[in-house]
């Protein structure tokens, strides 16, 4: 049996390394992000001072020899005189990103994993998914049960009262968790059991089989108070993910494109109206409060998004309007803002309750005795605290048009009455009482939507903590009764899955074969199919989705030739492609869309109401004597310029990589669209072989860029955190730096958000809000006369430098 701490164990940046392994397999090491931690994750609980590399691989197809070459230096990665061994992914396998540690941790990890390389590429994230808790106990009785015993249900268990207490969570919701006992691991949802019940079943976590990942190898014995089980005890380590709440989702071309005409007519069209007047208004008027409102920056994102904090903090701080015109945020405004307005031209803008999808399992004792149910609601019934009488369950990614679930709401006391029935079956005498604190305690949890397994299945739904939105028949009546009548329903066909399971020498193939996985690219097509009035296709491409979302886990690929086949027949719709523009001006006014195209024919109703408000930049200069009256040394200048230069060399480096890697798609893709509709079947291939290698390379270059944008930023931030003293002047040696230049001067809102933002509301009269930034403390940035950076980190006794980068002649070198 493992032994655990019980001690937090704090994470050094220098157990953590970000790799890039080419086509060539040659390896390469990008940038750290100083704010990279797996401080809050199992692994970090489980192995104190493991040592872990993050890898990128090409996402491109590559010919059998490059696929060899990677896969080689995959199998013998060595960095600084460790070496790693690959253990598996997270959900960014589909990316080509991969876990390696060194080898010493390598064997327990494979031995978590069953020496499964499927399942270590599946389910490896459980140990390395951020919490925002994670407690460790030395002595906890964990018990495992089929589906649906003792209240169970698909992934969802219970946690003892006293137990989840130590996590000082908000009460009364739905817990989404990660869980590692017994040399294996668990994810899925928890809800409260009483410390009553778990007295009697002598447990203080009850799980399903099919929360275990990837399953329990230890014989069943049998218990009478419940029937058959899996006892466990020992240490545990228990993380909390996310609980349930009060959310909304925005609405999207994907749900929108299965709606009636006339929905789209009389009910999505006047949203979407009515919330670029809102928008046009808030913009003219400057009331940036109200336009980041309607922008949909939920507390959850804005959490999430530096950037989108600082924008709110600076607009909120401006009462002369100058602030729009800085470069950086005007650059920022403008992003959002054509974020917005596509969504708002193809998904009507408008946003959609949303909850985390539980089930109907409930556990208690009464009088000394046990009680339990599951799965005992209507299959066409959900409980929800929602004024609307029916809607429709939605859960993302949308296959067709049957996966928008018609649901009855319960009202408290049909559930009451249901639930007093489920319990008289039991002979509980005093059925009528309990059910109410049932339905209290273990039902009617904040933000939370309850359904039938069977019916959560439907659009493939568990109890993993999904988070699905209503479209409520109150708000949108044609659309919601149009899917109530729909008759003659595709069924998905059940294919017999059989599990991959290679052996382990095999993982860096496995790897390898579970990158850029098609979801996306299916979805699209079948979009165009839809827009296209080509039904009977898009309900091809249904299947074809499904092998591609399972294909990770069976042995199952989607089928090329019919995709190939649709590909052929359908030309894309054509604003597609502008879904990921970041200046309004860039999405066309009009569009010329198929008589079919219901999304397009919206897209050209909204698009033109939306007004490209924004006015034009002013140059950075402009802008010097926003921060002045402190006090600036040279050396406090010297110091600025030199952190500038390090900044915009990264980020030069960044835009000129990605205008290539652009230049290279355009290409591409007009290549394709050349031979697209032609007979030669071997260039057709060829071309669009081509086209999506530098589709994957254009993408894997942005997330790359966005990593790397992560982590320059995070080493400013960690030098301007260090200057605790005459911060303000800081700021103004910073602000004069890069006032001289000709960027966006977006790192100073990186380094002294606040200081900024306070000196804006001093010279406008403004609103003086706190900026919320990443906690850095701790750390600081040293320098020798080499240009060669440190990230200085304080611990017990002392201080430890790990090397970062050398600067030097405008160049970077990691050695």
């Amino acid at each position: 049996m493992e032994e655990y701490s019980n001690k937090t164990n704090k994470f050094s940046i220098e157990q953590v390394v970000t790799l890039d392994i080419d086509s060539t397999g040659s390896v390469t090491q990008r940038l750290t992000n100083l704010e990279t931690t797996l401080e809050n994750t199992l692994l970090n609980a489980l192995y104190p001072g493991i040592k872990v590399a993050v890898v990128n691989v090409p996402n491109e197809p590559l010919d059998a020899y490059e696929e060899s070459q990677v896969e080689n230096a995959m199998a013998n990665l060595k960095f600084k005189n460790t070496a790693y061994k690959l253990v598996g992914a997270s959900g960014s396998s589909k990316d080509g990103k991969f876990y390696f540690v060194d080898k010493d941790h390598s064997q327990p990890i494979a031995e978590r994993f069953q020496h499964w390389p499927q399942a270590a590429i599946v389910y490896f994230g459980i140990l390395v998914s951020s919490c925002k808790v994670v407690i460790e106990e030395p002595d906890v009785s964990v018990l495992v049960v089929e589906d649906h015993v003792l209240g169970t249900n698909d992934c969802r268990g219970w946690i003892r009262r006293s137990l989840f207490s130590k996590l000082q969570l908000p009460d009364n919701c739905f817990y989404q968790f990660r869980l590692a006992f017994e040399k294996t691991q668990a994810k899925g949802s928890f809800k409260v059991m009483e410390d009553e019940a778990a007295q009697l079943l002598d447990a203080d976590i009850v799980l399903p089989e099919s929360a275990v990942k990837p399953g329990v190898k230890v014989p069943v014995m049998l218990y009478s108070v419940f029937g058959k089980g899996r006892r466990f005890r020992g240490p545990v380590v228990l993380g909390i993910r996310e609980f349930s709440r009060k959310l909304e989702f925005e609405s999207s071309y994907t749900l929108i494109e299965h709606a009636p005409d006339d929905s789209i007519q009389l009910e999505i069209l006047p949203e979407a109206l009515g919330q670029v007047r809102r928008l046009n208004d808030s913009i003219s008027e400057g009331r940036y409060t109200e336009l980041l409102e309607l922008l949909g920056l939920d507390d959850a994102e804005k959490t999430q998004d530096e950037e989108v904090r600082t924008v709110e903090a600076a607009l909120l701080a401006d009462t002369s309007g100058h602030i729009v015109r800085y470069p950086y945020i005007n650059n920022q405004l403008n992003r959002l803002l054509a974020r917005w307005a596509f969504k708002a031209a193809t998904g009507g803008g408008f946003r959609l309750p949303a909850y985390a999808l539980a089930d109907d399992g409930y556990l208690v004792v009464h009088d000394g005795r046990l009680y339990a149910g599951s799965d005992w609601i209507s299959k066409q019934q959900a409980i929800v605290a929602l004024q609307s009488k029916r809607g429709l369950c939605v859960r993302y990614p949308i296959r067709m048009c049957e996966d928008l679930l018609p649901m009855e709401h319960v009202g408290s006391s049909e559930l009451i009455m249901q639930l007093n029935r489920s319990l008289d079956e039991q002979g509980c005498r005093t059925s009528y009482d309990l059910a109410g604190q049932i339905a209290t305690q273990q039902l009617l949890l904040e933000g939370t939507y309850t359904l039938h397994s069977e019916a959560a299945k439907k659009n493939g739904g568990d109890f993993d903590f999904d988070w699905i939105c209503i479209l409520e028949e109150d708000r949108f009546p044609r659309f919601v009764r149009k899917r109530f009548s729909l008759t003659n329903e595709f069924h998905q066909q059940k294919m017999k899955l059989r599990k991959a399971k290679s052996p382990w020498w095999n993982l860096e193939h496995v790897a390898i074969k579970a990158r850029g996985n098609q979801i996306g690219m299916i979805t699209d097509l079948k979009t165009s199919c839809l827009a296209a009035g080509r039904s009977d296709l898009a309900y091809q491409l249904v299947t074809e989705l499904q092998k591609a979302l399972d294909s990770l886990k069976h042995e199952v690929e989607p089928d090329a030739k019919i995709i190939a086949d649709i590909r052929q027949q359908i030309n894309p719709a054509p604003w597609l492609k502008y879904k990921n523009e970041s200046r309004i001006s860039d999405l066309p006014i009009h569009l010329d869309v198929d008589e079919n195209d219901r999304i397009g024919k919206l897209y050209n109703h909204v698009r033109k109401e939306i007004e490209d408000l924004l006015t034009a930049k002013l140059p950075i200069e402009e802008f010097k004597g926003l921060v002045s009256g402190e006090s600036v040394t040279r050396v406090m200048f010297d110091e600025c310029r030199y952190v500038n230069s390090v900044y915009a060399a990264v980020v030069g480096r960044i835009s000129e990589r990605q205008d290539k890697l652009k230049a290279d798609l355009d290409k591409a893709q007009a290549e394709w669209e050349a031979v697209r509709k032609g007979t030669d079947k071997e260039l057709r291939k060829q071309k669009l072989q081509a086209r999506r290698k530098a589709y994957s390379a254009h993408y894997h270059g942005e997330e790359r860029a966005k990593q790397e944008m992560k982590a320059i930023i995070s080493y400013v931030r960690v030098w301007a955190a260090s200057k605790t003293e005459n911060r303000s002047g800081w700021c103004q040696a910073l602000n004069r730096v890069v006032c001289n230049g000709q960027g966006s001067g977006s790192i100073l809102f990186h380094a002294f958000p606040q200081e900024l933002v306070a000196k804006l509301a001093e010279q406008t009269g403004g609103k003086t809000v706190r900026v919320v930034m990443p906690e850095v403390s701790g750390m600081s940035i040293h320098r020798d006369s080499e240009g060669r950076s440190f990230l200085v980190e304080k611990i017990e006794g002392g201080e430890k430098q790990t090397f970062l980068f050398q600067y030097k002649d405008g160049q970077f070198f990691f050695g």
